[in-house]
C-alpha cells in the first residue's frame, strides 16, 4: 500500500492543498507531484510533505521546509 504522499490522484492534491493552507495560512501555494512524492511551494520556499501523526500534523500530513 503506497503512502498517501506518494499517491498521485487529483484528490490527494486537493487533501493536501487544504492541510498546507490550514498549516500555513499564506497567499498562492502551488502543489506539484514529483519524483515520486509531493511538494509544496509558496512566497520562494519549498516544503516536502510528508505522512505524519501526531501534534503539528494536518488530516495525516506535515510540511518539511528544505529550502
Amino acid at each position: 500500500m503506497a503512502l498517501k504522499t506518494e499517491t498521485n490522484t487529483r484528490a490527494m492534491e486537493r487533501r493536501i492543498r487544504r492541510a498546507f493552507r490550514d498549516k500555513y495560512p499564506r497567499g498562492r501555494a502551488e502543489a506539484h507531484f514529483e519524483h515520486g512524492q509531493w511538494w509544496m511551494m509558496a512566497g520562494g520556499a519549498t516544503w516536502s510533505v510528508v505522512d505524519a501523526t501526531g501534534p503539528g500534523s494536518v488530516d495525516g500530513f506535515d510540511f518539511e521546509r528544505i529550502d
